[in-house]
């Protein structure tokens, strides 16, 4: 029984971390697009927090992830 509980747990938190992989990338990939549209570093970030309703620090690590990436 605790076998299959902790298996439950480990299911859940690579279901979890894969979805947070998927968000991640669909963030970057937003960004990469709205940059070639030419908005402003500021504005994609701005833009992001409000629609994706997360801080603009973690939008900001993310674009900052993306500028040292490329």
């Amino acid at each position: 029984m605790k076998e299959q509980i902790e298996r439950r747990r480990e299911l859940r938190k690579s279901r979890e971390a894969g979805q947070i992989q998927e968000r991640n990338k669909n963030t970057l990939g937003l960004i990469k697009a709205l940059e070639k549209r030419g908005m402003t570093a500021p504005k994609i970030v701005a833009m992001i927090a409000d629609t994706q309703s997360i801080s603009q620090a973690k939008v900001q690590k993310y674009y900052d992830q993306l500028v040292v990436a490329s």
